[in-house]
This record gives structure tokens, sequence and C-alpha cells, in this order.
């Protein structure tokens, strides 16, 4: 029988404000749409606050953009005309960033991604301590 350590309850915000976040992926169940195309159905966790979203990959030549943009933003490398295999298994865990939004449905705030974010590129880092001009070796 399982069993737990009981905390003080706290709740789980429903979303965030619109803005840029890492997301992870929790869940990833491979499903058919209604129009019967394949599909992804991501559960997703925002940072730090915990709130949970959802966001669907479709597999329709109209969506491919959508499904490059996240394995992009996830860390991976994006070849143009690569076959790719993606199953959900392989999306659990992954970690990217995300520029959500927030919508009203049924009376309920909620987020929605509005575009998947490719990673930072590092910052280019000032030398501290470095030669106090060109022609100065240290």
């Amino acid at each position: 029988m399982p069993s737990y350590k009981a905390a003080e309850p706290v709740s789980r915000p429903d979303y965030v404000e619109a803005g840029e976040y890492t997301v992870e992926v929790l869940n990833a169940d491979e499903s058919v749409s209604k129009q019967g195309n394949e599909l992804i159905e991501l559960k997703l966790k925002i940072e730090p606050s915990g709130a949970i979203l959802y966001d669907n990959l479709v597999f329709t030549p109209n969506a491919f953009w959508k499904i490059d943009a996240f394995r992009l933003a996830t860390g991976e490398e994006v070849t143009p005309d690569e076959e790719v295999e993606i199953t959900g298994d392989g999306l659990i865990g992954r970690t990217g960033r995300a520029r959500l939004i927030v919508e009203e449905y049924n009376g309920r705030k909620r987020n929605k991604i509005a575009a998947w974010l490719p990673p930072e590129a590092p910052a280019a880092t000032a030398k501290k301590g470095g030669p106090k001009n060109e022609n100065e070796p240290f």
C-alpha cells in the first residue's frame, strides 16, 4: 500500500502571467486527432511556479513548423529535409523556453503556448582584468 508524509496543503497556480518561461515535459501521449492526424499531447510544467499547461504536436504538413520549433527549443538539432521519428516517451523530461499567453476558458484563466523559443546563444562575456588596449599582451 503506498504511503507518504502529509505536509501543509499548498495550492498550485492555475496559470502564470504572460511572458517567457522554461517549461518541462511531464507527459507525452501519442494519440490521433478528430481529423485522423497523429499527434502527441504534451503535459507541461511551468518553472518555477509549477503551473500546468497542455500543448499538442500535430503531425500534418501545415504543423511541421511547430514540431521543428519544439525540437529546437528543447535542444534538438533541426536539419531541413531530415526524416524524423518522434515518440512520446522520448519527449518526457525535456525542457525548453516558450512564450506563454493567458486565455480565459469557461471563466478560468489558463496558459497557452504562443511560441516555442530557440535556446539563447551564450552571451559574449567581457574579459575582466584583460588588456587595456589591443597592443598589450596582458
